[in-house]
């Protein structure tokens, strides 16, 4: 359910930047699929790859990058979040860190050029531009990006992280089938 909450993102993350978007998510998603696989069945374990979780692993590092990386990024950062952040640890639901944002860090400390160059959506500008945190930062988001602008996805940034209307569709989603509630959970 996580992956079809995900999928309004991922198409307009597609719509947003174009094909090379869809070929980074490919790639993510079947590097961690094959990763899982090949490492399950070398340690004689059962494989486990239908159960969604390292297409999960490999979706959100997707998301979490750049639309113009070169593909062997999402390949090489989700066959380390799948080996070093999830079955090191011994598998699903016994590692320590979240298996997805372990890639992005590994690839950050690795080829921190390729993960922070991000370009504006295709029916925009063609040009490298900051995101609106790094603008945020420097202290002039309000001049230079509307919050219309912010919910529609007419900004840089990663493929899954731009366009917030879509990642509230698929909160809806999670929500109506009763996966999530509205409210914060107690500690």
């Amino acid at each position: 359910m996580v992956v079809l909450s995900l999928v309004p993102a991922g198409i307009a993350g597609i719509v947003l930047f174009g094909a090379n978007a869809l070929w980074v998510i490919v790639a993510g998603c079947a590097s961690a699929v094959a990763t899982e696989g090949v490492l399950q069945r070398a340690r004689g374990k059962k494989p486990t790859i239908l159960d969604g979780s390292a297409l999960l692993t490999g979706l959100l590092l997707a998301y979490n990058l750049p639309p113009d990386v070169p593909l062997w990024l999402p390949i090489a950062g989700s066959a380390f979040a799948v080996a070093v952040g999830k079955q090191i640890f011994g598998g699903l639901g016994q590692n320590i860190f979240n298996p997805a944002l372990t890639g992005r860090v590994f690839l950050m400390a690795s080829w921190p050029h390729y993960m922070t160059a991000f370009r504006t959506p295709l029916s925009y500008d063609a040009v490298t531009s900051a995101t609106p945190l790094a603008m945020l930062k420097e202290g002039g988001i309000a001049q230079q990006i509307s919050y219309l602008d912010l919910f529609l996805g007419k900004r840089g940034g990663c493929i899954g992280e731009v366009c917030i209307i879509a990642l509230l569709i698929g909160a809806l989603f999670l929500f109506v089938r009763g996966y999530i509630s509205w409210h914060i959970p107690e500690l």
